[in-house]
């Protein structure tokens, strides 16, 4: 405590500021590493049971977005005042890729959009990773696109998409079942706590962290005084640290 005391106002306030830091992100990390759900769009909805149906809500760029799988794995998907689907599928072993060879059996598929067909193909279930293929032997969901001067974006062919239409992976999916994940990792709060730890000892044991420094170099370093760019060099790195102790707890999240 005599320590802290004899501190500076501004190490004082990094101090506080990475307690605050650590504390926050300690908090923060459960509340999102036990949120578990299906990612879309880089969001996780979480899944809730209502009369039968599952469904998967969540927000998406700020507006309410919602898979509805029923008991007969028809999916809709909704999105604001957008409504796709309904999507059903029926199996079609003609829709197998004949020009593919796998590792597993491969079922052939059918995806319907109301009354049009929306894929044809052969879904492939290897473990925890499900394999899409066209009927050309393609996968789906690998595509080029591109986004015009008016925020349109568009295919390799030209036709117009809507970003928020979910792909046949997506639905075939949650269909099958999918495989719930969650955002943020304890191994990166680790590293944003370790970087924290450090902060806090090069503040209150600045100064006898510089001469062991010097005592592999020069005699008497406990004698030596620290120069005025030493005190600068020492005021950016508690500046930086906190910063990117920062960034890694936010990268760890995503």
């Amino acid at each position: 405590m005599k320590r802290v005391k004899s501190l500076g106002r501004y190490q004082r306030v990094v101090l506080l500021f990475t307690t605050v830091i650590v504390l926050v992100f300690t908090v923060i990390y459960p509340m999102t590493i036990t949120r578990k759900g299906f990612l879309y769009k880089d969001v996780i909805l979480t899944p809730n049971q209502e009369n039968g149906n599952t469904i998967y809500s969540g927000k998406i760029q700020g507006k309410q977005a919602s898979f509805t799988v029923s008991e007969d794995k028809t999916v809709i998907f909704q999105y604001d005042d957008k409504t796709f689907g309904p999507y059903r599928a029926k199996e079609d072993s003609t829709a197998i890729p004949k020009n593919i060879e796998t590792e597993g059996g491969i079922t052939g598929v059918e995806l319907w959009q109301g009354d049009n067909i929306f894929f044809r193909g052969g879904v492939e279930n290897n473990g925890d990773i499900r394999w899409v293929f066209h009927e050309d032997g393609s996968v789906e969901d690998l595509y080029f696109s591109t986004t015009t001067k008016t925020d349109i974006e568009i295919d390799e062919h030209g036709n117009v998409i809507d970003t928020m239409e979910p792909s046949a992976t997506v639905i075939l999916n949650l269909m099958y079942g999918p495989k719930l994940t969650h955002k943020g990792e304890w191994s990166v709060w680790l590293l944003g706590v370790f970087i924290c730890i450090i902060t806090v000892i090069s503040i209150l044991f600045a100064d006898e962290l510089f001469r062991f420094g010097l005592s592999f170099r020069i005699r008497n370093a406990d004698q030596v005084e620290p120069s005025h760019w030493e005190i600068i060099g020492r005021h950016i790195y508690w500046t930086l640290l906190p910063i990117f102790a920062i960034i890694v707890f936010i990268l760890g999240l995503q």
